[in-house]
């Protein structure tokens, strides 16, 4: 079962700490902390990179490098949804090809990503893979 705890520190900031132990501070986008909307999106973020690890790791590829950048849309009113995600992959490793890379991402963000799964049917998720 997954666990967290967050506690108000002061004003709008909140120490949240998982079941491993490891925090973050959440706050305004002003302030010292992840705003709490954008922590959804490295989740996200953070969800499929682990997949794709996996997935190319099994298909006995070095992985060099992989840096996941999310852009996001959102409503124009409250409570602010977001409307559209897009995920853009830049992965290096020796012999590589760019459809294993994105046979890699389709899986992550339609099978495997909890993150993903547990996100509105209606966000349009979108995706591209670039091998470096």
């Amino acid at each position: 079962m997954a666990q967290v705890e967050l506690t108000w520190i002061e004003r709008q900031r909140y120490l949240a700490v998982d079941s491993g132990g490891h925090s973050a501070v959440f706050s305004s986008k002003d302030d010292i902390g992840v705003k709490p909307s954008e922590a959804m999106l490295m989740a996200l973020a953070g969800c499929s990179a682990h997949d794709v690890v996996e997935i190319i790791g099994k298909r006995r590829l070095d992985l060099s490098k992989l840096k996941v950048t999310v852009t996001a849309e959102q409503a124009e009113k409250a409570p602010w949804a977001f409307t559209r995600i897009h995920l853009r992959y830049a992965a290096s490793a020796e012999g590589m090809e760019l459809d294993q890379l994105s046979r890699a991402i389709d899986l992550s963000l339609n099978k495997y990503c909890s993150v993903r799964a547990s996100l509105s049917p209606e966000i349009e998720v979108s995706f591209e893979a670039v091998v470096e």
